[in-house]
């Protein structure tokens, strides 16, 4: 189960490593009350959390009973469909608690001027660790054939709060330099809304790709993965049974499980039982050099 030990490792350090940021990122919070730190906070805590369900399941997917003989490998894009919708929940909140303050602001002339504090300092080391764990997860999902759902949503999720990050120390040097009571003053106060909102808009599309892959690989649909399917293709021919041609490939993905339906046409009077076994599992055998867990059906059509 190198896979599994490779995913649950990864998950390990990305668990340390938020864990590390919540604390300082509640202490920046408490100094300086900014909303779109909340944001980067909450994000990485959600993070912690997750981190400890994700590495939960990934020692419980694997597992057969009697019941599951094939595993509950369903939980993983389950997991991802999850932290998909409360990073999208999220992010909502955040863009409609900093847009009401903007709204006091501009309509009833009420807000409070921003305070930066140690923000600029802190989100450098934050920018640091989240593309640096971004890059950690990619790796470790990459020698394991990209097949861990679980690993992506962490990537994910971890690439959305280091834009927070970036985001929010961008906008902390320029308003620390803006001069007040000058035309741009308005900024001190609703800053934290224009942070927030480019935030939003740039790191939506992320949750959005990671829920729409994890929905397709739980409700059954074929893996699109160009590489992976041509890989798989290219040991089906090696592995043809006798009296058989190849038509065409198949393949589906549920959490670290494939299923790979190969479709063949007969082309003599009689298919060996005997050869057609000792080819399938010549085939899984091939094809577990690259994935996890894979099943081959042989489908005459």
């Amino acid at each position: 189960m190198q896979h599994k030990q490779i995913e649950r490792k990864a998950l390990g350090v990305g668990i340390a490593v938020n864990i590390l940021m919540v604390a300082a990122g509640v202490a920046v919070f408490l100094i300086t009350g900014l909303k779109a730190m909340f944001l980067d906070t909450a994000f990485t805590f959600i993070s912690v959390i997750s981190g400890l369900v994700a590495a939960y399941l990934s020692s419980r997917t694997v597992r057969t009973t009697e019941r599951f003989p094939n595993g509950m490998f369903a939980l993983e894009p389950i997991y991802a469909i999850c932290k998909a919708i409360f990073t999208l929940s999220l992010l909502l909140f955040s863009f409609l608690d900093v847009a009401r303050v903007a709204w006091d602001y501009f309509v009833y002339g009420v807000g409070e001027r921003a305070t930066f504090g140690p923000v600029v300092i802190y989100q450098i080391a934050m920018i640091i660790l989240c593309f640096g764990l971004v890059v950690y997860y990619r790796r470790q999902n990459a020698r394991i054939g990209g097949s861990s759902m679980m690993l992506r949503a962490e990537a994910q999720s971890t690439m959305v709060d280091g834009m927070i990050s970036a985001g929010i120390g961008v906008a902390a040097v320029a308003l620390v330099l803006l001069p007040a009571g000058g035309p741009l003053d308005f900024l001190h106060y609703t800053g934290d809304f224009f942070i927030t909102t480019v935030i939003v808009i740039l790191a939506i599309k992320e949750p959005v790709e990671v829920l729409r892959d994890a929905f397709v690989e739980l409700v059954g649909g074929v893996h699109d993965d160009d590489e992976t399917n041509a890989f798989v293709e290219q040991a089906a021919l090696r592995h043809l049974p006798a009296n058989t041609a190849y038509e065409k490939t198949m393949v589906f993905k549920t959490g670290m499980n494939y299923t790979v339906d190969v479709y063949l046409v007969g082309t003599g009077k009689s298919i060996d039982v005997a050869d057609l076994v000792g080819s399938k599992r010549a085939l899984e055998e091939d094809l577990r050099k690259r994935l996890h867990i894979v099943d081959v059906d042989f489908v005459f059509d």
